[in-house]
């Protein structure tokens, strides 16, 4: 099956609902995924962004859908960010040396969890080698 059919109907979207999303005709998703129609730079761009995953697994390029991210790329998610800042801060040790967490802002918090976050990642690319 065509990556994008794939993800498409993962995510439960019509054909003619991907085309408006991603600006383009009806008929073209039909020629992406039959591979009659060659995508456009702009196109694999936004296909990404919905999906959520990277162009390269677009492309088959790869079989991991996750998206690289650049090293300046905020890895904030909104949703999950208050549970884990708050899972975070439970812990003593931690609490104790961010006595004052609560006044923080919310760039403050970001930031935080942006480096924690981008900490794991570090370690578990180290373990991979």
């Amino acid at each position: 099956m065509n990556r994008i059919k794939e993800l498409r109907t993962k995510k439960g979207i019509t054909q003619a609902e991907l085309a408006k999303k991603i600006g383009v005709q009806g008929a073209a998703i039909s020629k992406y995924e039959n591979e009659q129609l060659q995508i456009s730079n702009e196109v694999l761009k936004s296909l990404a962004l919905i999906f959520e995953v990277s162009i390269d697994y677009i492309l088959y390029l790869t079989d991991d859908p996750t998206p690289v991210r650049g090293v300046n790329q905020d890895l904030y998610d909104e949703q999950d960010a208050s549970k884990e800042l708050e899972a975070l801060m439970a812990d003593e040790p931690l609490r104790t040396e961010f006595q004052d967490y609560d006044e923080w802002s919310e760039e403050e918090k970001r930031n935080l969890l942006n480096f924690i976050k981008g900490q794991k990642a570090l370690k578990k690319i180290n373990e991979k080698k």
